[in-house]
Protein backbone atom coordinates (compact mmCIF):
# COMPACT_ATOMS: atom_id res chain seq x y z
CA UNK A 1 0.00 0.00 0.00
CA UNK A 2 1.25 3.51 -1.20
CA UNK A 3 2.38 5.68 1.63
CA UNK A 4 2.54 2.79 4.41
CA UNK A 5 6.35 3.24 5.79
CA UNK A 6 5.64 0.06 7.35
CA UNK A 7 5.45 -1.72 3.81
CA UNK A 8 7.20 0.88 1.60
CA UNK A 9 7.13 0.76 -2.08
CA UNK A 10 10.32 2.19 -4.02
CA UNK A 11 10.21 5.32 -4.25
CA UNK A 12 9.00 6.18 -1.29
CA UNK A 13 11.01 8.56 1.27
CA UNK A 14 9.53 7.12 4.66
CA UNK A 15 10.52 3.97 5.58
CA UNK A 16 9.90 2.11 9.02
CA UNK A 17 11.58 -0.98 9.55
CA UNK A 18 11.48 -0.56 13.22
CA UNK A 19 9.93 -4.05 13.52
CA UNK A 20 13.65 -5.38 12.48
CA UNK A 21 14.86 -3.22 15.23
CA UNK A 22 15.41 -6.51 17.75
CA UNK A 23 17.62 -8.27 15.38
CA UNK A 24 18.92 -5.80 12.78
CA UNK A 25 22.92 -5.95 13.61
CA UNK A 26 25.96 -3.71 12.04
CA UNK A 27 28.88 -5.74 10.96
CA UNK A 28 32.50 -4.09 10.97
CA UNK A 29 34.15 -3.79 7.99
CA UNK A 30 34.95 -6.73 6.59
CA UNK A 31 32.36 -8.91 8.43
CA UNK A 32 30.14 -10.23 5.61
CA UNK A 33 33.06 -12.53 4.24
CA UNK A 34 33.04 -15.79 5.03
CA UNK A 35 29.23 -15.86 5.62
CA UNK A 36 27.17 -18.15 3.60
CA UNK A 37 24.66 -16.60 0.92
CA UNK A 38 21.45 -18.71 -0.15
CA UNK A 39 20.81 -19.65 -3.84
CA UNK A 40 18.39 -20.40 -6.21
CA UNK A 41 15.76 -23.19 -4.50
CA UNK A 42 15.86 -21.94 -0.70
CA UNK A 43 12.43 -21.53 -0.33
CA UNK A 44 11.70 -25.13 -1.82
CA UNK A 45 14.09 -26.52 0.89
CA UNK A 46 12.42 -24.44 3.76
CA UNK A 47 9.12 -25.76 2.49
CA UNK A 48 10.47 -29.32 2.63
CA UNK A 49 11.92 -28.82 6.25
CA UNK A 50 8.76 -27.27 7.30
CA UNK A 51 6.24 -29.86 5.75
CA UNK A 52 8.10 -32.92 7.36
CA UNK A 53 9.25 -31.86 10.60
CA UNK A 54 6.06 -32.82 12.51
CA UNK A 55 6.28 -36.06 10.86
CA UNK A 56 10.01 -36.92 10.37
CA UNK A 57 12.00 -34.54 11.92
CA UNK A 58 12.52 -36.12 14.43
CA UNK A 59 14.06 -39.46 12.66
CA UNK A 60 16.60 -36.79 10.42
CA UNK A 61 17.76 -35.05 13.72
CA UNK A 62 16.07 -31.78 12.95
CA UNK A 63 16.39 -30.54 16.92
CA UNK A 64 13.56 -28.29 17.72
CA UNK A 65 15.96 -25.71 18.35
CA UNK A 66 17.13 -25.70 14.73
CA UNK A 67 13.72 -25.96 13.65
CA UNK A 68 12.87 -22.43 15.38
CA UNK A 69 15.75 -21.06 13.77
CA UNK A 70 15.51 -21.72 10.85
CA UNK A 71 11.77 -20.79 10.99
CA UNK A 72 12.75 -17.30 12.47
CA UNK A 73 15.25 -16.53 10.25
CA UNK A 74 13.05 -17.49 6.90
CA UNK A 75 10.69 -15.12 8.66
CA UNK A 76 13.23 -12.48 9.44
CA UNK A 77 14.48 -12.57 5.88
CA UNK A 78 11.09 -12.33 4.48
CA UNK A 79 10.50 -8.91 6.72
CA UNK A 80 14.02 -7.85 5.53
CA UNK A 81 13.20 -8.75 1.86
CA UNK A 82 10.17 -6.07 2.08
CA UNK A 83 12.15 -2.81 2.88
CA UNK A 84 15.30 -3.76 0.88
CA UNK A 85 14.19 -2.17 -2.48
CA UNK A 86 12.62 1.11 -1.26
CA UNK A 87 15.91 1.16 1.03
CA UNK A 88 18.04 0.84 -2.03
CA UNK A 89 16.37 2.89 -4.12
CA UNK A 90 15.99 5.72 -0.98
CA UNK A 91 20.06 5.50 -0.94
CA UNK A 92 20.04 6.32 -4.56
CA UNK A 93 17.79 9.51 -3.97
CA UNK A 94 20.03 10.49 -1.43
CA UNK A 95 23.02 9.97 -3.30
CA UNK A 96 21.64 11.09 -6.24
CA UNK A 97 20.29 14.18 -4.27
CA UNK A 98 23.46 15.20 -2.53
CA UNK A 99 25.12 15.36 -5.55
CA UNK A 100 23.14 17.67 -7.10
CA UNK A 101 23.22 20.06 -4.04
CA UNK A 102 27.49 19.48 -4.15
CA UNK A 103 26.98 20.66 -7.79
CA UNK A 104 25.12 23.66 -6.77
CA UNK A 105 27.43 24.28 -3.97
CA UNK A 106 30.78 23.94 -6.20
CA UNK A 107 29.50 25.93 -8.69
CA UNK A 108 28.83 28.87 -6.23
CA UNK A 109 32.22 28.81 -4.69
CA UNK A 110 33.56 28.89 -8.35
CA UNK A 111 31.48 31.90 -8.96
CA UNK A 112 32.14 33.52 -5.47
CA UNK A 113 36.07 33.22 -6.27
CA UNK A 114 35.60 34.44 -9.98
CA UNK A 115 33.79 37.69 -8.58
CA UNK A 116 36.19 38.19 -5.71
CA UNK A 117 39.41 38.10 -8.43
CA UNK A 118 37.41 40.50 -10.55
CA UNK A 119 36.49 42.89 -8.07
CA UNK A 120 39.61 42.77 -6.20
CA UNK A 121 41.11 45.00 -8.70
CA UNK A 122 38.70 47.70 -8.42
CA UNK A 123 40.11 50.59 -6.14
CA UNK A 124 39.01 50.29 -3.38
CA UNK A 125 38.94 46.83 -2.46
CA UNK A 126 42.80 45.93 -1.32
CA UNK A 127 42.21 43.67 1.32
CA UNK A 128 39.36 41.69 -0.74
CA UNK A 129 41.37 38.55 -2.28
CA UNK A 130 42.57 38.25 1.98
CA UNK A 131 39.23 38.31 3.10
CA UNK A 132 38.26 35.37 0.76
CA UNK A 133 41.97 33.34 0.70
CA UNK A 134 40.26 29.88 1.69
CA UNK A 135 37.68 30.20 -1.20
CA UNK A 136 40.18 31.13 -3.78
CA UNK A 137 42.61 28.04 -2.57
CA UNK A 138 39.68 26.07 -2.44
CA UNK A 139 38.23 26.91 -5.96
CA UNK A 140 42.09 26.40 -7.39
CA UNK A 141 43.30 23.23 -5.67
CA UNK A 142 42.14 20.87 -8.20
CA UNK A 143 43.67 22.98 -10.83
CA UNK A 144 47.21 22.91 -8.53
CA UNK A 145 46.35 19.24 -8.10
CA UNK A 146 46.00 18.10 -12.40
CA UNK A 147 49.30 20.16 -12.53
CA UNK A 148 51.34 18.26 -10.31
CA UNK A 149 49.91 15.07 -11.54
CA UNK A 150 51.14 15.92 -14.80
CA UNK A 151 54.26 16.89 -14.06
CA UNK A 152 55.07 14.29 -11.81
CA UNK A 153 54.19 12.13 -14.96
CA UNK A 154 56.17 13.88 -17.33
CA UNK A 155 59.15 13.48 -14.95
Amino acid sequence: MAGDPKKPEVGEIHIDASSCSAYVVDLPPGGMVGLLSDHEGVNLVVDEVVANQSTWGDAAGVTAGDFADLTTANARIAEIDLYLPAARKLVELLTETRAMQVETRERVILSVARSVDARARRAGNEGLLGKYEKTRAYRSEAALKAARTRKKAAA
